[in-house]
Order: C-alpha cells, then sequence, then structure tokens
C-alpha cells in the first residue's frame, strides 16, 4: 500500500496480547481514513449491550493516509470509542506530533480493549511494542507523566498521549493530551482511564511510503510556500486563539453568562488578539509540517498568576473559561488552561457547566452549602478553578459535576435542567446558535452530541463572507443560504457536514481548509491531488463527497442503534425556548414550525426516513449493507 502503512495494530489489556493485522484495502476505499475508518470499526465491534467503561468498549487511536508526510498541516490524531458522557459513539482530535509518529512506526490504527490488572503505559518503538507498568505515573498530572515517559525511555521526541487525574477517576467529561494539544470531546478520557491505561508513548523513524514521492514532495513544498505566505492565515498566526473569541463579540453571537447575553460583553478588549498577543505569546509552536503556527509558547508575567507557562492555548479556553463565565480576567484563562491541560478535563464542557452552575448559585437552584463552600458567582476565577479541582478528583459536590451538567442538573432538581443548553447530552459554548438556523440544526444533527467542529455552515456566518450571492445560488439554489435568520439550511449544513469531515478522514488541519470552506492558497482540490500522489488513488468533489456521506450515515447509524431518533435532534435548554436577550439580533429565536420543516427537509436530502434513520436503500447505495442489515436485526426500523 502507498500512503496508508497498511497495518492495525491490537492490544488486549486484559490479557497483554499484542497483534499486528493488514488494515483491509476496502475500508481505505470506502472510508479513506482517521475518523471514518475508527467510525466503522466502533460500529462493528461495539454493540449496544456495551457499557462505555467496560473493558469490551473500543479505545482507537487513528492517523490519516497523509499522516507523517510532507504535506501541509497533516498533523491530526482521532480518538474514538462510546462516549461515557453522552453514550453513543464518541470521537476526538488533536494536533501536535502524535498522528505523525503514529504513521511513521508503521500504524494506521491502534485498536484498544480490556483492562489492565494494574495501571500500564503502552510503548511502541517502530516495530516493538509492549505493555509496560505506570503505577509510578498514576495520580501524577500530565504534564508530569508525559516528562516522566520522555526521560525513563531517554528520548524527549518520543510523542506522548496520556490522562490526568480526571481521566484516571473516571470523570465523564475527562480528555486526552498530547504535549498540551487536547482531544476533548465526549469524554474518552475516562475510557482510558477506565482500562488502567496512562499514555500511549510512540517513537516512529520510519518513511512512509508514497505513490508518486517526487511528485508528492514537489506538491508538498509548493503548499507550504504558498500558504506561508498567505494573508488567509495570518490572524491565526499572529493571534492564536483569542481571535475568534472577539470577533464573535464584535459581529453580535458570543454567548454570555450561559446564553443571558449575547455579544457586548463589558471585558471585551481584555480578549482584544492586539492586547493578548504582546502581553502573553513568547513565539509560535507548530504542529507537525505546519506552516501557519496558530499554537503559541505562553507566559503570564504579572499579578498572582505570574509564572503560569504553557505550550498551547485555544479558543475553546478563551471564550468558555472567559465571557461565559462572566470573567474578564485574562491571566486567570491561561491558569485554567494549563489546569484542564494537565488535570485532564474538556474545557468547553467543564466551564459551560460551571455557567449554569452559576446561573443556579444566581436563580437560588443551589446556594453555597450545596458546593461545598465554593461562591461559584459569575466571573469568580478563584472559584473556577476550585471547582475544577473538585470534578477532576470526584470531591464533594465535584462528583455529581463529574457526570457532566446535564446528568448534573437531574440531581439539583428545582427546574435546574432548563439552564441546560445541549443536544444528546453534550453542551456547547461561546456561540449563540440562535441566530443561526443552519449552525443551530447543525448542532441538533451533529453525530457526537453539540458540536462546532462538525456543525458550522460558514455560508450564514454574516460577518465572515465565504461566497458571494451568485456562488451561493450556484451551490446551493439560492441565495437565502446566506440570510442567518432563514430555515433554508438544509443543503448547505449537508454539504460543510461532508467537507468538515473530510479533513478528520485525512487527519489535515481545519484552520487550513477555513472549517470546510478552503481558501485560495489551499482548496479541497489540492487536498485531493496530495491523496492521488500519496496513496494512487484517483479522486475529485463528488467522489469525497461521497465518502463522507459514507462515514456520516455509518455513525448514524450508530446512534440509532442506541435508540436514537428524530426526537434527539433538537436543541434543549434556553437556546431553543428564548429569544437572543440582546444586541443586533435582539428577539431572534427558533420557531418550532419552521424547525420541524428544516429538519424533513435535511432528512430528506440525507436518504433518511421521517424518523432519522438511514434508510436501507440509502444505507446500500453508499455499500453499507452489513451496517442495513444490522439495524434491521436491532429492530430500528419500525
Amino acid at each position: 500500500m502507498y500512503g496508508w502503512a497498511g497495518t492495525l495494530l491490537r492490544v488486549d489489556l486484559s490479557n497483554g496480547t499484542i497483534e499486528r493485522e493488514p488494515l483491509e484495502e476496502k475500508l481505505c476505499n470506502l472510508f479513506v481514513g482517521g475518523r471514518g475508518i475508527s467510525a466503522k470499526i466502533l460500529f462493528d465491534e461495539v454493540p449496544p449491550e456495551i457499557k462505555p467503561l467496560s473493558p469490551h468498549n473500543k479505545l482507537i487511536f487513528s492517523c490519516g493516509p497523509l499522516s507523517g508526510t510532507s504535506a501541509p498541516c497533516p498533523a491530526r490524531f482521532h480518538v474514538t470509542g462510546k462516549s461515557p458522557l453522552t453514550g453513543i459513539m464518541g470521537n476526538s482530535n488533536a494536533g501536535g506530533y502524535f498522528g505523525p509518529a503514529m504513521k511513521k512506526a508503521g500504524l494506521d490504527h491502534i485498536v484498544i480493549q480490556g483492562k489492565a490488572q494494574e495501571p500500564v503505559y503502552l510503548w511502541i518503538d517502530d516495530d516493538t511494542v509492549e505493555i509496560k507498568s505506570a503505577r509510578h505515573l498514576w495520580g501524577k498530572n500530565i504534564r508530569e507523566a508525559e516528562t516522566q515517559i520522555k526521560e525513563e525511555l531517554g528520548d524527549r521526541r518520543v510523542r506522548v498521549a496520556s490522562i490526568g487525574q480526571a481521566g484516571e477517576n473516571l470523570v465523564s467529561i475527562a480528555n486526552i493530551i498530547h504535549e498540551e494539544r487536547s482531544a476533548s470531546r465526549t469524554g474518552l478520557g475516562a475510557v482510558m482511564g477506565s482500562k488502567n491505561l496512562k499514555a500511549v508513548a510512540i517513537r516512529g523513524t520510519k518513511e512512509v511510503k508514497l505513490f508518486d514521492p517526487d511528485g508528492f514532495n514537489r506538491l508538498a513544498k509548493e503548499l507550504q510556500q504558498r500558504i506561508a505566505k498567505s494573508d488567509k492565515y495570518e490572524h491565526f498566526r499572529r493571534n492564536g486563539g483569542s481571535t475568534g473569541t472577539y470577533a464573535t463579540d464584535k459581529a453580535g453571537f458570543l454567548a454570555i453568562r450561559n446564553f443571558q447575553q449575547t455579544g457586548g460583553f463589558e471585558g471585551i478588549e481584555n480578549f482584544n488578539p492586539k492586547n493578548v498577543a504582546p502581553k502573553y505569546y513568547l513565539s509560535n509552536k507548530p504542529c507537525f509540517k505546519c506552516p501557519i503556527g496558530c499554537g503559541k509558547r505562553f507566559e503570564v508575567k504579572e499579578g498572582p498568576y505570574a509564572g503560569e507557562w504553557g505550550n498551547k492555548i485555544e479558543e475553546g479556553a478563551f471564550s468558555p473559561l472567559g465571557p461565559v463565565c462572566g470573567n474578564n480576567n485574562v491571566d486567570s484563562i491561561f491558569k485554567m488552561n494549563n489546569m484542564g491541560n494537565q488535570l485532564g478535563l474538556d474545557l468547553i464542557e467543564c466551564s459551560a457547566g460551571m455557567a449554569v452552575v452559576m446561573e443556579w448559585f444566581e436563580k437560588g437552584i443551589v446556594t453555597e452549602k450545596d458546593l461545598d463552600g465554593v461562591k461559584l458567582t459569575w466571573g469568580n476565577h478563584e472559584a473556577m478553578a476550585q471547582m475544577m479541582e473538585k470534578i477532576a478528583f470526584r470531591q464533594g459536590v465535584g462528583d455529581i459535576l463529574a457526570e457532566g451538567i446535564v446528568k448534573a442538573s437531574k440531581h439539583f432538581g428545582k427546574e435546574a435542567e432548563k439552564y441546560v443548553s445541549h443536544c444528546k447530552g453534550m453542551v456547547m459554548s461561546g456561540v449563540d446558535s440562535r441566530i443561526m438556523k443552519g449552525t443551530s440544526l447543525g448542532f441538533a444533527t451533529s453525530t457526537r452530541g453539540a458540536c462546532h467542529l462538525t456543525a458550522l455552515v460558514p455560508v450564514e456566518f454574516p460577518a465572515f463572507p465565504v461566497m458571494t450571492k451568485e456562488e451561493a445560488e450556484a451551490q446551493f439554489g439560492t441565495a437565502e443560504v446566506m440570510d442567518p435568520s432563514s430555515y433554508r439550511k438544509a443543503s448547505p449544513l449537508v454539504y460543510y457536514q461532508h467537507k468538515s469531515l473530510m479533513c478528520d478522514l485525512f487527519q489535515v488541519c481545519k484552520f487550513l481548509l477555513g472549517l470546510g470552506t478552503g481558501t485560495k492558497d489551499f482548496s479541497f482540490d489540492d487536498l485531493y491531488d496530495l491523496y492521488h500522489l500519496a496513496c494512487g488513488v484517483e479522486t475529485d468533489e463528488k467522489k469525497m463527497l461521497t465518502v463522507a456521506e459514507r462515514v456520516h450515515n455509518v455513525e448514524r447509524a450508530y446512534s440509532c442503534r442506541e435508540g436514537l431518533d428524530r426526537k434527539d435532534d433538537r436543541l434543549i435548554g434556553k437556546w431553543a425556548d428564548e429569544p437572543v436577550p440582546n444586541g443586533p439580533h435582539k428577539g431572534e429565536r427558533i420557531d418550532p414550525d419552521k424547525w420541524e420543516g428544516m429538519l424533513d427537509e435535511y432528512y430528506q436530502l440525507r436518504g433518511w426516513n421521517q424518523n432519522g434513520v438511514p434508510t436501507k436503500e440509502k444505507l446500500t447505495s453508499l455499500g453499507l449493507d452489513d451496517v442495513a442489515l444490522s439495524l434491521e436485526e436491532s429492530e430500528v426500523y419500525e
């Protein structure tokens, strides 16, 4: 095989067996790699009766056919498993060097099952694989564990993905961290902890075998140079993660204080990238073969958090830990970002949950006594840090919040649930999607729960035009799709869900491809050309959209087999039940009847029945006869 390493590694921690098996060419042709192949493995091997924290759940690490090559930004790796947070297919994604190390070690996928009798870590050194004791690492935070693993293996270039104390304590919002890059959503750090697996460490030194190495490297070099000179990426290169927080506030759709306010945050100038970058950033810390460099080495130089340093901070820290919780102290956000990265907590889920608790406190649903004396009020960053520790260690009320805010709300009663905005058990924070009907539908129909990385409809973002009215008309049949308040969004949503998903098949950075839009300096056609030169597979837009549709249908079928259907394709909480409270979009809300019409159109375009289940005909047309049979045997079809 070219491009792909051609090998899947299976590890059973219960009995200590390690086996390699060839990666089926059929899987590569149908699902390409990364998220796609992992989704099919999970569908085939983890049926509904398997609980997320069971030894029989699978934890799958994967890279893509461009991983480890000289292509621009081929650094991502995917983690897949049944989610302890949502109970459906969970997946998450991070950058850095772990994915390329996997490929250079000769692996496309690592499938881990079972549970070790004591804490262990997996050590992969090219063709040598060992299960090593991690008793001395258990209880350590992620930075400590990663540093110690590299020291004992004698190579600081060993790439490590590990869990912190939150994963060890089976916190449902625990993540997996690699060099401060976070695979956060859906709580897969708890799955890793349930297997007594502290870390996976990899040293890969092999070259990736390419179909046309000369042609590939010429094109890759040209693209690297083009991107490095492009002004389209300059805001990421200069400003890193705070860009989105400031821009969404100015555009009027930043969600503030648990959706009590939309845009106009009082302390927003503290988040202005022109202020953040010179004050905190020391240098760029790019991922493997990245000519952009949105990763930043940072340091807090003064104040109570002076000396706090790190290597990566995302918008997924700035917005949730900041305006979502009414917090304008940026120093504290760098501190809590580090806490999330060392304890191993999903900052979006954790922060959105704390914002809900703050509103409960404000409304009298919980008291200081209920919160173990922690006064979790708007902007109280000291209390936020206290609560993060309590959640990671399951101390007191933290044990309740460790299950995620959706489940925690049922514990407190007193109308607590109505303040939680979520879909399929996963919350979202930072963007008030009520303004943008297509993105709202994207959150509601995302296969892993409310998710900004798989749900955005860029054509409707009022402040960030991605095409002209004429182009929108040609692509989607009407320029009305550019109106954020229009319900004519089913067609662009399907399109952008597929384009976004493609990035996860190849494991290239979504910033590189503009969250599904592409740029003049790196387009999806460039991606297809690299794929052909790497793997020998000739493809085009139509073929790749079909691959993405196939993967989306496998993920949807997994949810349907778990019992989800139309009733679950909706937003729950105040972002569905209340109007936008202020700003340029004040009064905008989701109309229930128009929503149902938009959902009907979405199902029709997808080839699903009116209950949201992929039809046998649709699955068969995508080469998924076995998936259709599984749904039939599980009595999903009425």
